[in-house]
Protein backbone atom coordinates (compact mmCIF):
# COMPACT_ATOMS: atom_id res chain seq x y z
CA UNK A 1 0.00 0.00 0.00
CA UNK A 2 1.45 3.34 -1.04
CA UNK A 3 0.49 6.94 -1.69
CA UNK A 4 0.06 7.69 -5.39
CA UNK A 5 1.16 11.30 -5.90
CA UNK A 6 0.41 14.88 -4.94
CA UNK A 7 -3.34 15.43 -4.72
CA UNK A 8 -3.37 19.14 -3.82
CA UNK A 9 -1.39 21.73 -1.83
CA UNK A 10 -2.92 24.34 0.50
CA UNK A 11 -1.43 27.77 1.28
CA UNK A 12 -2.02 30.39 3.97
CA UNK A 13 -2.17 33.74 2.16
CA UNK A 14 -3.17 37.36 2.67
CA UNK A 15 -5.76 39.44 0.83
CA UNK A 16 -8.26 37.30 -1.14
CA UNK A 17 -8.33 39.55 -4.21
CA UNK A 18 -4.52 39.67 -4.34
CA UNK A 19 -4.47 35.88 -4.31
CA UNK A 20 -7.06 35.59 -7.08
CA UNK A 21 -5.24 38.07 -9.31
CA UNK A 22 -1.96 36.25 -8.78
CA UNK A 23 -3.22 32.76 -9.49
CA UNK A 24 -5.57 33.61 -12.36
CA UNK A 25 -4.22 36.72 -14.12
CA UNK A 26 -0.51 35.99 -13.66
CA UNK A 27 -0.30 32.19 -13.50
CA UNK A 28 -3.32 31.54 -15.71
CA UNK A 29 -4.79 28.92 -13.39
CA UNK A 30 -8.52 28.28 -13.59
CA UNK A 31 -10.63 29.23 -10.58
CA UNK A 32 -12.41 26.02 -9.62
CA UNK A 33 -14.36 26.97 -6.51
CA UNK A 34 -14.94 29.98 -4.28
CA UNK A 35 -15.71 28.16 -1.04
CA UNK A 36 -15.13 28.51 2.70
CA UNK A 37 -12.84 26.63 5.03
CA UNK A 38 -14.67 23.44 6.03
CA UNK A 39 -13.66 24.11 9.65
CA UNK A 40 -14.10 27.91 9.68
CA UNK A 41 -17.04 29.35 7.75
CA UNK A 42 -15.77 32.94 8.02
CA UNK A 43 -12.59 32.24 6.05
CA UNK A 44 -12.56 31.76 2.27
CA UNK A 45 -11.08 28.65 0.69
CA UNK A 46 -10.16 29.09 -2.98
CA UNK A 47 -9.40 26.19 -5.33
CA UNK A 48 -7.44 26.65 -8.58
CA UNK A 49 -6.31 24.10 -11.15
CA UNK A 50 -6.19 23.10 -14.78
CA UNK A 51 -9.08 23.21 -17.25
CA UNK A 52 -10.59 19.95 -15.95
CA UNK A 53 -9.81 20.43 -12.24
CA UNK A 54 -7.78 17.21 -12.17
CA UNK A 55 -6.16 15.89 -9.01
CA UNK A 56 -2.49 16.82 -9.09
CA UNK A 57 -3.27 20.31 -10.42
CA UNK A 58 -5.18 21.81 -7.49
CA UNK A 59 -3.58 24.59 -5.46
CA UNK A 60 -5.81 25.93 -2.71
CA UNK A 61 -5.61 29.05 -0.56
CA UNK A 62 -6.92 30.18 2.81
CA UNK A 63 -6.82 34.01 2.62
CA UNK A 64 -6.68 36.11 5.79
CA UNK A 65 -6.96 39.87 6.25
CA UNK A 66 -6.43 41.47 9.63
CA UNK A 67 -3.81 41.42 12.32
CA UNK A 68 -2.33 37.92 11.94
CA UNK A 69 1.44 37.78 12.22
CA UNK A 70 3.33 36.56 9.18
CA UNK A 71 4.44 32.97 9.15
CA UNK A 72 8.04 31.90 9.63
CA UNK A 73 9.42 29.52 7.01
CA UNK A 74 11.29 26.59 8.48
CA UNK A 75 11.19 22.93 9.39
CA UNK A 76 7.90 21.09 9.24
CA UNK A 77 6.74 22.82 6.06
CA UNK A 78 6.60 22.55 2.31
CA UNK A 79 9.24 25.10 1.34
CA UNK A 80 8.57 25.27 -2.40
CA UNK A 81 5.90 24.22 -4.90
CA UNK A 82 6.99 23.00 -8.36
CA UNK A 83 4.68 23.44 -11.38
CA UNK A 84 5.01 21.80 -14.82
CA UNK A 85 5.15 24.14 -17.81
CA UNK A 86 5.23 22.90 -21.43
CA UNK A 87 8.51 22.28 -23.20
CA UNK A 88 9.87 25.46 -24.79
CA UNK A 89 7.78 27.87 -22.67
CA UNK A 90 10.45 29.09 -20.22
CA UNK A 91 11.20 32.27 -22.16
CA UNK A 92 7.49 33.12 -22.26
CA UNK A 93 7.25 32.77 -18.47
CA UNK A 94 10.36 34.85 -17.86
CA UNK A 95 8.90 37.65 -19.99
CA UNK A 96 5.56 37.34 -18.22
CA UNK A 97 7.10 37.55 -14.76
CA UNK A 98 9.02 40.64 -15.88
CA UNK A 99 5.84 42.22 -17.26
CA UNK A 100 4.09 41.68 -13.92
CA UNK A 101 7.18 43.00 -12.08
CA UNK A 102 7.77 39.70 -10.30
CA UNK A 103 11.43 39.01 -9.57
CA UNK A 104 12.77 35.54 -10.32
CA UNK A 105 15.95 33.50 -10.22
CA UNK A 106 16.95 30.18 -11.77
CA UNK A 107 18.41 27.08 -10.19
CA UNK A 108 19.11 23.52 -11.32
CA UNK A 109 17.56 20.66 -9.33
CA UNK A 110 18.38 17.08 -10.32
CA UNK A 111 19.46 18.17 -13.79
CA UNK A 112 16.45 20.40 -14.58
CA UNK A 113 16.28 24.19 -14.64
CA UNK A 114 13.72 25.73 -12.26
CA UNK A 115 12.41 29.31 -12.50
CA UNK A 116 11.93 30.42 -8.87
CA UNK A 117 9.74 33.29 -7.64
CA UNK A 118 7.46 34.22 -4.74
CA UNK A 119 3.67 34.43 -4.90
CA UNK A 120 1.49 37.20 -3.47
CA UNK A 121 2.03 35.99 0.11
CA UNK A 122 5.73 35.16 -0.21
CA UNK A 123 5.36 31.42 -0.83
CA UNK A 124 8.02 30.03 -3.17
CA UNK A 125 6.89 28.70 -6.57
CA UNK A 126 9.03 27.05 -9.23
CA UNK A 127 8.31 26.46 -12.92
CA UNK A 128 9.85 23.41 -14.58
CA UNK A 129 9.70 22.50 -18.28
CA UNK A 130 8.61 18.89 -18.69
CA UNK A 131 6.73 16.74 -21.19
CA UNK A 132 4.70 14.93 -18.52
CA UNK A 133 1.05 15.79 -17.93
CA UNK A 134 -1.70 16.43 -20.44
CA UNK A 135 -2.07 19.76 -22.23
CA UNK A 136 -3.99 22.31 -20.17
CA UNK A 137 -6.59 23.77 -22.54
CA UNK A 138 -7.62 26.60 -20.23
CA UNK A 139 -6.54 29.83 -21.94
CA UNK A 140 -6.70 33.06 -19.96
CA UNK A 141 -5.24 36.56 -19.97
CA UNK A 142 -2.70 35.95 -22.71
CA UNK A 143 -1.72 32.40 -21.74
CA UNK A 144 -2.48 29.75 -24.35
CA UNK A 145 -2.33 25.97 -24.15
CA UNK A 146 1.27 26.22 -25.44
CA UNK A 147 2.30 27.88 -22.15
CA UNK A 148 -0.39 26.96 -19.61
CA UNK A 149 0.67 25.32 -16.35
CA UNK A 150 -0.16 21.60 -16.50
CA UNK A 151 -0.16 20.83 -12.79
CA UNK A 152 2.35 19.97 -10.09
CA UNK A 153 5.81 18.72 -10.94
CA UNK A 154 6.55 18.23 -7.25
CA UNK A 155 7.37 19.96 -3.98
CA UNK A 156 10.25 20.48 -1.55
CA UNK A 157 9.92 19.74 2.17
CA UNK A 158 12.11 21.12 4.96
CA UNK A 159 12.10 18.88 8.03
CA UNK A 160 13.09 19.25 11.67
CA UNK A 161 14.18 15.58 11.56
CA UNK A 162 15.06 14.76 7.94
CA UNK A 163 16.25 11.19 8.51
CA UNK A 164 13.09 10.33 10.46
CA UNK A 165 11.00 11.96 7.72
CA UNK A 166 12.82 9.88 5.10
CA UNK A 167 12.16 6.64 6.98
CA UNK A 168 8.49 7.55 7.47
CA UNK A 169 8.00 8.39 3.80
CA UNK A 170 9.55 5.11 2.69
CA UNK A 171 8.30 2.64 5.30
CA UNK A 172 4.87 4.06 6.19
CA UNK A 173 3.72 5.93 3.07
CA UNK A 174 5.43 3.57 0.63
CA UNK A 175 7.27 6.32 -1.24
CA UNK A 176 10.13 5.22 -3.51
CA UNK A 177 13.53 6.91 -3.22
CA UNK A 178 14.53 7.71 -6.80
CA UNK A 179 17.85 9.49 -6.28
CA UNK A 180 19.78 11.76 -3.94
CA UNK A 181 22.60 14.28 -3.97
CA UNK A 182 24.49 16.13 -1.26
CA UNK A 183 21.48 18.33 -0.45
CA UNK A 184 18.26 16.44 -1.21
CA UNK A 185 16.48 13.10 -1.35
CA UNK A 186 14.06 12.77 -4.28
CA UNK A 187 11.06 10.46 -3.99
CA UNK A 188 9.02 9.41 -7.04
CA UNK A 189 5.33 8.53 -7.24
CA UNK A 190 3.60 6.48 -9.94
CA UNK A 191 1.47 9.44 -11.11
CA UNK A 192 2.25 11.48 -14.22
CA UNK A 193 1.74 14.82 -12.49
CA UNK A 194 2.55 15.59 -8.88
CA UNK A 195 5.25 12.99 -9.39
CA UNK A 196 8.16 14.10 -7.20
CA UNK A 197 8.73 15.01 -3.57
CA UNK A 198 12.11 16.40 -2.54
CA UNK A 199 13.29 16.29 1.07
CA UNK A 200 16.14 18.53 2.17
CA UNK A 201 18.88 16.68 4.09
CA UNK A 202 19.62 19.73 6.24
CA UNK A 203 17.86 19.95 9.61
CA UNK A 204 15.71 23.08 9.89
CA UNK A 205 14.45 24.88 12.97
CA UNK A 206 10.68 24.58 13.36
CA UNK A 207 8.79 27.22 11.36
CA UNK A 208 5.50 28.92 12.25
CA UNK A 209 2.39 28.39 10.15
CA UNK A 210 0.66 31.64 9.27
CA UNK A 211 0.36 33.97 6.29
CA UNK A 212 3.07 33.26 3.73
CA UNK A 213 3.55 29.56 4.43
CA UNK A 214 2.24 26.29 3.01
CA UNK A 215 -0.29 24.82 5.44
CA UNK A 216 -0.23 21.22 4.19
CA UNK A 217 0.44 18.92 1.29
CA UNK A 218 -2.17 16.31 0.32
CA UNK A 219 -1.14 12.96 -1.16
CA UNK A 220 -3.52 10.68 -3.08
CA UNK A 221 -4.67 7.23 -2.01
CA UNK A 222 -6.71 4.91 -4.20
CA UNK A 223 -9.76 4.33 -2.02
CA UNK A 224 -11.55 4.93 1.26
CA UNK A 225 -10.40 1.48 2.41
CA UNK A 226 -6.78 2.51 1.82
CA UNK A 227 -7.41 5.72 3.75
CA UNK A 228 -8.72 3.71 6.71
CA UNK A 229 -5.71 1.38 6.55
CA UNK A 230 -3.25 4.28 6.48
CA UNK A 231 -5.00 5.84 9.49
CA UNK A 232 -4.42 2.66 11.52
CA UNK A 233 -0.84 2.32 10.26
CA UNK A 234 0.12 5.88 11.26
CA UNK A 235 -1.69 5.72 14.61
CA UNK A 236 0.30 2.57 15.51
CA UNK A 237 3.40 4.78 15.57
CA UNK A 238 1.82 6.92 18.30
CA UNK A 239 1.12 9.79 15.88
CA UNK A 240 -2.15 11.66 16.37
CA UNK A 241 -4.35 11.28 13.27
CA UNK A 242 -7.61 13.13 12.60
CA UNK A 243 -10.89 11.37 12.04
CA UNK A 244 -11.75 10.65 8.41
CA UNK A 245 -13.31 13.88 7.18
CA UNK A 246 -15.73 14.34 4.31
CA UNK A 247 -14.49 17.25 2.19
CA UNK A 248 -17.26 16.80 -0.43
CA UNK A 249 -14.70 16.47 -3.24
CA UNK A 250 -12.76 13.72 -1.42
CA UNK A 251 -12.34 12.13 2.01
CA UNK A 252 -9.20 12.87 4.03
CA UNK A 253 -7.15 12.37 7.17
CA UNK A 254 -4.54 14.73 8.62
CA UNK A 255 -1.40 14.22 10.72
CA UNK A 256 2.13 15.54 11.17
CA UNK A 257 4.94 13.34 9.91
CA UNK A 258 7.94 13.01 12.30
CA UNK A 259 9.65 16.07 10.80
CA UNK A 260 6.63 18.29 11.51
CA UNK A 261 5.01 18.75 8.09
CA UNK A 262 1.22 18.42 8.00
CA UNK A 263 0.32 15.59 5.63
CA UNK A 264 -3.19 15.07 4.30
CA UNK A 265 -4.07 11.77 2.69
CA UNK A 266 -6.96 12.21 0.25
CA UNK A 267 -9.05 9.81 -1.80
CA UNK A 268 -8.98 10.24 -5.57
CA UNK A 269 -12.79 10.26 -5.77
CA UNK A 270 -15.28 11.86 -6.15
CA UNK A 271 -13.04 14.86 -7.08
CA UNK A 272 -14.23 18.07 -8.79
CA UNK A 273 -16.74 17.73 -11.61
CA UNK A 274 -16.31 19.78 -14.77
CA UNK A 275 -19.99 20.82 -14.70
CA UNK A 276 -19.51 22.44 -11.29
CA UNK A 277 -16.46 24.56 -12.03
CA UNK A 278 -17.11 28.21 -11.22
CA UNK A 279 -14.25 30.01 -12.96
CA UNK A 280 -15.77 33.47 -12.44
CA UNK A 281 -16.20 32.91 -8.68
CA UNK A 282 -19.83 33.93 -8.96
CA UNK A 283 -21.22 31.42 -6.46
CA UNK A 284 -20.20 30.76 -2.88
CA UNK A 285 -19.80 27.02 -2.42
CA UNK A 286 -20.74 25.90 1.09
CA UNK A 287 -20.48 22.46 2.65
CA UNK A 288 -23.86 21.25 3.86
CA UNK A 289 -23.09 21.92 7.54
CA UNK A 290 -22.67 25.65 6.79
CA UNK A 291 -25.62 26.05 4.40
CA UNK A 292 -27.81 27.59 7.14
CA UNK A 293 -25.24 30.42 7.42
CA UNK A 294 -25.32 31.35 3.72
CA UNK A 295 -27.05 34.75 4.08
CA UNK A 296 -24.82 35.73 6.97
CA UNK A 297 -21.63 34.67 5.18
CA UNK A 298 -22.52 36.39 1.92
CA UNK A 299 -23.08 39.56 3.90
CA UNK A 300 -19.84 39.15 5.87
CA UNK A 301 -17.23 37.98 3.34
CA UNK A 302 -15.33 40.48 1.18
CA UNK A 303 -16.60 40.39 -2.43
CA UNK A 304 -14.03 38.97 -4.85
CA UNK A 305 -13.84 38.79 -8.63
CA UNK A 306 -12.01 36.85 -11.32
CA UNK A 307 -11.08 39.53 -13.83
CA UNK A 308 -8.05 39.76 -16.12
CA UNK A 309 -5.43 42.30 -15.13
CA UNK A 310 -2.02 43.20 -16.52
CA UNK A 311 -0.62 44.32 -13.16
CA UNK A 312 -0.69 43.07 -9.59
CA UNK A 313 -2.41 45.63 -7.39
CA UNK A 314 -2.40 45.94 -3.61
CA UNK A 315 -5.90 45.92 -2.12
CA UNK A 316 -5.93 47.58 1.30
CA UNK A 317 -9.55 47.12 2.33
CA UNK A 318 -9.91 44.53 5.09
CA UNK A 319 -13.66 44.01 5.35
CA UNK A 320 -16.84 44.51 3.36
CA UNK A 321 -17.41 48.05 4.68
CA UNK A 322 -13.94 49.16 3.62
CA UNK A 323 -14.45 47.38 0.28
CA UNK A 324 -17.58 49.43 -0.41
CA UNK A 325 -15.74 52.65 0.46
CA UNK A 326 -12.85 51.64 -1.81
CA UNK A 327 -14.98 50.82 -4.83
CA UNK A 328 -17.21 53.85 -4.37
CA UNK A 329 -14.01 55.89 -4.31
CA UNK A 330 -12.79 54.21 -7.52
CA UNK A 331 -16.14 54.75 -9.24
CA UNK A 332 -16.14 58.45 -8.35
CA UNK A 333 -12.55 58.89 -9.53
CA UNK A 334 -13.21 57.14 -12.85
CA UNK A 335 -16.16 59.44 -13.60
CA UNK A 336 -14.22 62.55 -12.56
CA UNK A 337 -11.40 61.55 -14.92
CA UNK A 338 -13.90 60.85 -17.69
CA UNK A 339 -15.35 64.35 -17.31
CA UNK A 340 -11.83 65.79 -17.28
CA UNK A 341 -11.14 64.13 -20.65
CA UNK A 342 -14.41 65.49 -22.04
CA UNK A 343 -13.52 69.00 -20.79
CA UNK A 344 -10.31 68.91 -22.83
CA UNK A 345 -12.31 68.22 -25.99
CA UNK A 346 -15.22 70.61 -25.45
CA UNK A 347 -16.97 72.75 -22.87
CA UNK A 348 -18.93 70.80 -20.31
CA UNK A 349 -22.69 71.20 -20.34
CA UNK A 350 -24.29 72.77 -17.29
CA UNK A 351 -25.44 69.32 -16.15
CA UNK A 352 -21.93 67.89 -16.55
CA UNK A 353 -20.38 70.91 -14.80
CA UNK A 354 -22.68 70.48 -11.80
CA UNK A 355 -22.11 66.72 -11.80
CA UNK A 356 -18.34 67.25 -11.66
CA UNK A 357 -18.66 69.62 -8.72
CA UNK A 358 -20.85 67.13 -6.85
CA UNK A 359 -18.51 64.23 -7.65
CA UNK A 360 -15.51 66.19 -6.39
CA UNK A 361 -17.32 66.87 -3.11
CA UNK A 362 -18.22 63.19 -2.71
CA UNK A 363 -14.65 62.21 -3.60
CA UNK A 364 -13.21 64.39 -0.83
CA UNK A 365 -15.77 62.99 1.62
CA UNK A 366 -14.77 59.48 0.53
CA UNK A 367 -11.09 60.18 1.24
CA UNK A 368 -11.95 61.59 4.68
CA UNK A 369 -14.06 58.53 5.46
CA UNK A 370 -11.31 56.18 4.34
CA UNK A 371 -8.65 57.90 6.45
CA UNK A 372 -10.95 57.85 9.48
CA UNK A 373 -11.66 54.14 8.98
CA UNK A 374 -7.93 53.44 8.61
CA UNK A 375 -7.08 55.27 11.82
CA UNK A 376 -9.80 53.38 13.68
CA UNK A 377 -8.36 50.06 12.47
CA UNK A 378 -4.76 50.73 13.58
CA UNK A 379 -3.60 48.66 16.54
CA UNK A 380 -0.38 48.98 18.51
CA UNK A 381 1.44 46.14 20.24
CA UNK A 382 2.28 46.75 23.90
CA UNK A 383 5.28 45.33 25.81
CA UNK A 384 3.29 42.15 26.58
CA UNK A 385 2.48 41.52 22.93
CA UNK A 386 -1.18 42.56 23.22
CA UNK A 387 -2.77 44.51 20.35
CA UNK A 388 -4.74 47.61 21.34
CA UNK A 389 -6.58 50.19 19.25
CA UNK A 390 -5.42 53.79 19.24
CA UNK A 391 -7.57 55.86 21.56
CA UNK A 392 -8.84 59.18 20.26
CA UNK A 393 -8.14 62.24 22.40
CA UNK A 394 -11.11 64.42 23.39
Amino acid sequence: MEVKGIHHISNLVGHPQNNIDYNTSLLGLRMIKKAVNFDDAYTYHFYYGNNDADNGTIITAFPYVGDLKEGIKGGGQVNSIYYIIPKGSSDFWKRRLNEFKVEFTEVVRFGKSHIIFLDDAGIQNELVEDSSGKVNNYQYNGITSNEAIKGFYGALIHSTKPEESKTFFEEILGMKLLEENTRFYRFEFESEIGKYLDLAKKTFKRGRLSIGTVHHIALSVDSLDDLKAFKIKVEELGINVSDIRNRDFFSAIYFREPGGTIIELSTKEPTFKISNIDDKAEELYLPEHFEDKRSELEEHLIPVFVKPTKELKVYKYKNKEEYEIYYNHEKLLNRINELARIAKERDLTEIEFNERAELRRKYIDSIKGGVSSLVDSIQLEDKDGNLKKIERKN
